[in-house]
């Protein structure tokens, strides 16, 4: 494990994360701030969503209670379209983890059920099973959104290109 548990996202949707480098450049600089910007979110999930868009590279880690920053990327982010949102989005999710390692899983398998993806995900960080599989939930709606995978008989598949991805670790075996 080379992660800690707040590397694997609990924002469900993607694209509210993808609000967040705009609710900063409005100058909402706090997570409670940034929840309430992108919709009905409480300060809890104001923190998710903060979390998140540091795991996409938007937002430059930080200690709790200082302003939130936006990366380069970020910046360049909030000047998109949607369709290049989209891109970027699925590029990101190509190459950090944890969705990096869990797409390596989905192309080398016949797809995974949620509690499959949970275990790649316990492979990266410290989780306990009940919030693996929650997080697992949420990975498979970022790629799915995203266009990158899909349920089919109740295992995700891969449908995105056909690019080279490989994990940032060897997978421990499940024992």
């Amino acid at each position: 494990m080379s992660h800690e548990t707040v590397d694997i996202p609990q924002a469900d949707v993607l694209w509210d994360v993808a609000l967040v480098p705009e609710a900063i450049t409005r100058g909402k600089k706090q997570p409670d701030e940034i929840g309430i910007y992108i919709g009905t979110k409480a300060a809890r999930q104001g923190l998710y969503y903060t979390q998140a868009a540091r795991i996409l590279g938007f937002v430059k880690p930080g200690k709790p209670g200082e302003p939130v920053e936006l990366t380069p990327f970020g910046r360049a982010f909030t000047t998109y379209n949607q369709a290049d949102q989209r891109t970027a989005l699925r590029r990101m999710l190509l190459h950090r983890e944890p969705t990096r390692s869990v797409i390596v899983a989905l192309r080398t398998s016949e797809g995974l059920r949620r509690s499959e993806i949970a275990v790649v995900l316990q492979d990266l960080a410290p989780l306990a099973q009940s919030t693996a599989t929650r997080r697992a939930t949420t990975v498979a709606a970022w790629l799915c959104a995203t266009g990158l995978a899909r349920w089919e008989s109740g295992r995700l598949a891969y449908c995105g290109p056909n690019v080279p991805v490989q994990p940032s670790f060897p997978r421990q075996s499940a024992a």
